[in-house]
């Protein structure tokens, strides 16, 4: 998969939402880098072979899954390997494309940690279910200055992450994902990098729209 030709998609968030999006974006042949908040947590990553794990428990509820799964047997988990993973101030490296999935509470704090990586060409994408972390972008960060293009969802799968599994995630729920491109503050039009996300998130088995 790593001779795609695709440009890479950086996530920032590897909770259990950030996981299951670089995870199926991985497989559909995306370069991918995890920005981990430690070098420990990017060292752990590195020992475990770079791989992240998917456990798509939502089979079992599944009618048409469910029958192709004895009673009581577990559900193998998917490997996807080939996965980067870097600290947000480890390369002053430009970020074309950024998938933003921390919790809400979390967004400004970690957003200003890559914002000088961005630029007016970059899409940011934000997956996080909640209310006013666009505008606390926009205000604390953007007010006097150009802003990347954004992108903001809501998603609705269930997932989870379980102790002792730090780059596994458990698809716990099949459901949508709902994107809408926010209109830039100068009306220009928005850069080739958010066609190029909206058309990669839109292919997934994950019914983004």
């Amino acid at each position: 998969m790593s001779g795609s030709g695709l440009s890479r998609i950086h996530i920032l968030g590897a909770g259990a939402v950030g996981l299951l999006f670089a995870a199926h974006l991985r497989q559909a042949g995306h370069p991918i880098t995890l920005l981990l908040r430690t070098q420990a947590a990017v060292d752990r990553f590195e020992r475990q072979g770079c791989r992240i794990s998917v456990v798509n428990d939502w089979m079992r509820a599944n009618p048409a899954r469910s029958r192709l799964l004895a009673p009581g047997e577990p559900i193998a988990s998917c490997a996807v390997d080939d996965i980067q993973a870097e600290t947000p101030a480890s390369t002053h490296a430009a970020i074309g494309k950024l998938i933003l999935a921390t919790k809400a509470q979390d967004t400004l704090r970690a957003f200003a940690d890559v914002r000088s990586r961005l630029d007016a060409q970059s899409t940011v994408v934000m997956l996080q279910n909640g209310m006013g972390a666009f505008e606390a972008i926009q205000r604390e960060l953007y007010a006097h200055a150009a802003a990347p293009a954004f992108i903001v969802g809501t998603n609705a799968h269930g997932c989870l992450r379980r102790a002792g599994d730090e780059f596994s995630t458990h698809h716990t729920a099949m459901d949508t994902c709902r994107l809408a491109l926010r209109p830039a503050v100068a009306g220009s039009a928005p850069p080739d990098s958010a066609l190029e996300l909206l058309t990669a998130l839109g292919a997934l088995p994950l019914d983004v729209a």
